[in-house]
């Protein structure tokens, strides 16, 4: 059955269903590669763990949890301008772009791959779209879970790739704060996306104690 992009008729549907068909492994190369021809290395929770701790060993955690933000921002941003071009083609007739398609179904063709790449499964909450904010809740996340549960969020790079896509996908600039991770000892991370003001009242909150739970009331009721 055809798959209409720009309706809702998609429950269940998703472009890659193994890891098979996703990644080409050239053996004489010692190389790996994705479907779209990008380069892919497989790394362990480990290399993870290291690479953030080394980073923050280097410039504090402060400079580090900014540079792992910044990364990630940069990395949506580029992503998502490959995926429009993708989607393009598969899906809009060399045509229609993401934003003539339903926006669920553009998210979730996004994220299928990075689940397949090991980033963890997702849930997009559009229910305080009306407030300008989107809620997405990561479970397995390849940061958090190679770190100690050290009582306070971890997954920077996460953060500033949600930051990076929806300011892609929304054509203004968009902030993220995660708001609740698994190394806090809670069973998802949760991330908030939305403007500078917003993004720091979350912040502002969470200092405070407050959880994602209560974060979320004040917008609703603010």
């Amino acid at each position: 059955m055809p798959i209409n992009p720009a309706d809702g008729g998609f429950k269940g549907y998703h472009n890659y269903y193994h890891p098979d068909e996703f990644f080409r492994r050239e053996v004489d190369q010692g190389a790996i590669y994705m479907r779209d021809g990008q380069r892919a290395a497989k790394v362990t929770e480990s290399f993870i763990n290291g690479l953030h701790l080394g980073v923050e060993e280097e410039v504090g955690a402060n400079i580090s949890n900014l540079l792992m933000y910044k990364c990630g921002q940069a990395w949506g941003e580029q992503d998502m301008k490959r995926f429009n071009q993708r989607m393009r083609q598969e899906f809009g007739g060399g045509k229609l772009d993401i934003w003539q398609m339903n926006k669920r179904f553009v998210f979730e063709s996004w994220w299928w791959p990075l689940t397949i790449e090991g980033f963890g499964g997702w849930t997009l909450d559009l229910n305080f779209v009306k407030r300008g904010l989107t809620v997405v809740e990561i479970r397995n996340s390849a940061v958090a879970h190679s770190m100690k549960i050290v009582g306070k969020p971890v997954c920077h790079i996460y953060a500033g790739l949600f930051a990076g896509v929806f300011s892609f996908y929304e054509r203004k600039e968009r902030e993220c704060i995660e708001v609740q991770c698994y190394s806090m000892g809670n069973d998802v991370c949760k991330f908030l996306i939305g403007d500078q003001k917003q993004v720091n009242a979350a912040e502002f909150w969470r200092q405070e104690g407050a959880s994602a739970t209560e974060i979320l009331h004040n917008f609703d009721i603010g």
